[in-house]
């Protein structure tokens, strides 16, 4: 079954852009508006109030009433660029339209942070001809990496909300984390197959998200992984083998261990993969003992960065044992 996105995947225009980005941050307003509050804190570096806030007996200037409800007001202009430069005009205009809120923020999104000089420069107009506005320049990098952690593991649509902004940033080029995503796959009957060939395999109308690394999934652990050298989607006729280049090298080192791969699935686990099938083929498997902390198992696969995860690593048999050394929820 193909996978259901939040986010529209079909343009990077800066409409779209900007709308996706607004629904995720009116998603996470919805859910909880102290999330949210939260959220445009760490991106805007300063604090931001959403919601009210209850005080009771909290003394005026000539009384003490009983309870005091406050709604601060705010405003926030989001201004989102993708490929075009930055219009100074432009933001002094959106600057101008702010009237008498309490907090006054103005956001420019941007793929590549800003030269530090020309962020303030742009910063110091529009705090000259507009007092009390606050001018930051926020990367969609960095609104990921805010959104990520924002909610519990038991939160799963939020959770999952999350991770399909994150990875629609990277499959439209707004952040590119790619070469440090490893996806996690649950394997079940296939798992000796998956680790004998280096090679995973699973219907080509799912998702896809570009990454690097794969990393086999049972019994509460990445079992292994390995760096992805080729994605191909397969149809085999039970004599000539097809293959159309997903990512990474287009050969054919790996046709005879794709069709000994399809032949050995039908007998041991009764798959049939031969049609509509997409391959994730590396060229060595590495063990490793990444080991899921939290109960349950994983229901669909997971993305993790990483580099977030244990920093820099030398190369793959590096990564595979400081994973060892790690745990994940």
């Amino acid at each position: 079954m193909s996978k259901i996105h939040y986010f529209q995947r079909y343009s990077s225009i800066e409409n779209t852009v900007t709308n996706n980005t607004l629904q995720l941050l009116a998603r996470i307003y919805n859910y909880s508006p102290m999330q949210a509050s939260k959220f445009l804190s760490d991106i805007v570096g300063d604090p931001v109030e959403i919601g009210i806030e209850i005080y009771q007996q909290e003394r005026a200037s000539e009384s003490i009433p009983d309870g005091t409800i406050i709604q601060r007001s705010f405003k926030v202009l989001v201004e989102s660029k993708v490929g075009s430069g930055v219009d100074e005009d432009q933001l002094l205009r959106h600057a101008k339209t702010f009237t008498d809120e309490e907090q006054k923020i103005l956001l420019l999104l941007t793929i590549h942070k800003l030269d530090l000089s020309v962020e303030r420069k742009i910063a110091a107009k529009i705090t000259k001809e507009h007092p009390g506005v606050l001018f930051k320049n926020v990367t969609y990098e960095s609104i990921c990496r805010a959104v990520q952690g924002l909610f519990q593991p038991y939160e799963n649509e939020m959770n999952s909300l999350v991770d399909d902004y994150v990875e629609y940033c990277n499959d439209t080029g707004l952040f590119d984390q790619s070469p440090y995503l490893m996806r996690i796959v649950p394997c079940g009957d296939s798992i000796d197959l998956n680790k004998k060939y280096g090679i995973y395999f699973q219907p080509y109308d799912r998702g896809y998200t570009k990454h690097s690394y794969v990393g086999i999934y049972a019994s509460k652990a990445v079992q292994c992984l390995w760096a992805i050298d080729s994605v191909f989607d397969v149809e085999y006729d039970g004599k000539k083998i097809t293959r159309t280049l997903v990512q990474g090298r287009d050969t054919d080192e790996y046709d005879d261990k794709i069709k000994a791969m399809i032949a050995e699935a039908k007998v041991l686990c009764d798959y049939d993969i031969e049609h509509g099938h997409r391959f994730f083929c590396g060229k060595v498997v590495i063990s490793t003992n990444y080991v899921k902390v939290s109960s349950g198992g994983i229901q669909g696969a997971r993305f993790v960065n990483l580099k977030e995860v244990v920093g820099q690593f030398k190369d793959d048999r590096e990564l595979a044992r400081m994973l060892s050394e790690k745990t994940w929820e």
